[in-house]
């Protein structure tokens, strides 16, 4: 990629964690219990007591790092989406740049949704804090951010044609793997069926985008 390889450090949201391992040990407890909970329920189903529950602690712990469910949602989808690109910059780092590079980024993303459960969260919140005025303006931050990653795969990817725009083709891939995401939930609550889905749709994905690459 042309861009930097580390993430912007992201911004904390809920009080700071507490100055011993502890505190941030607990803090990273919470934001994982939660990443659960809202991949399974939605921001709209999910309560404070759903992540207390969750988490195993008390509510008192969870309530003194995050005060309500939306300063709680929005840090779980600000680090757990600086998370997940790093891991998927760090999958394809060692892929040649180029078409190959371009070629891994699906079986990239439906691996990282395979192995990290917390991956599926980061799609839903978008979405759902998208819908909140206070929140969109984060929502559409992280979903550019997400697009110039993979617009920059494209352009490396593709050779020089003004009929292709990297960020549209960014757009359309993006946006048809979220949608996948969404579609598979909705279908089936079982982990392993999803994780099916999404890597057959993945695979039917990269079928259409290598008529991008390389049309006949």
């Amino acid at each position: 990629m042309t861009r930097s390889s580390s993430t912007p450090a992201p911004r904390r949201v809920g009080r700071p964690p507490g100055p011993t391992q502890h505190g941030a040990a607990s803090r990273e407890r919470i934001l994982d219990a939660a990443a659960a909970v809202f991949a399974r329920l939605g921001y709209d189903k999910a309560r404070m007591d759903d992540v207390v529950e969750a988490s195993g602690m008390t509510k008192g712990s969870v309530y003194f790092h995050f005060t309500s469910k939306e300063s709680l949602a929005v840090a779980v989808l600000t680090e757990k989406h600086a998370h997940w690109l790093d891991q998927v910059r760090a999958r394809l780092a060692a892929t040649p740049s180029g078409t190959e590079r371009l070629e891994a980024l699906l079986p990239a993303m439906v691996g990282l949704h395979r192995d990290d459960p917390y991956a599926w969260a980061v799609a839903r919140l978008t979405q759902n804090l998208s819908e909140l005025p206070a929140t969109r303006p984060l929502a559409a931050e992280l979903t550019r951010r997400w697009i110039d990653d993979v617009a920059d795969l494209v352009r490396d990817a593709l050779p020089v044609d003004p009929t292709v725009d990297p960020v549209e083709v960014a757009t359309l891939l993006v946006g048809a793997f979220d949608g996948l995401k969404a579609t598979v939930q909705v279908l089936t609550d079982d982990p392993d069926t999803a994780a099916r889905q999404l890597e057959s749709g993945g695979a039917l994905l990269m079928r259409m985008l290598r008529a991008v690459i390389a049309p006949s």
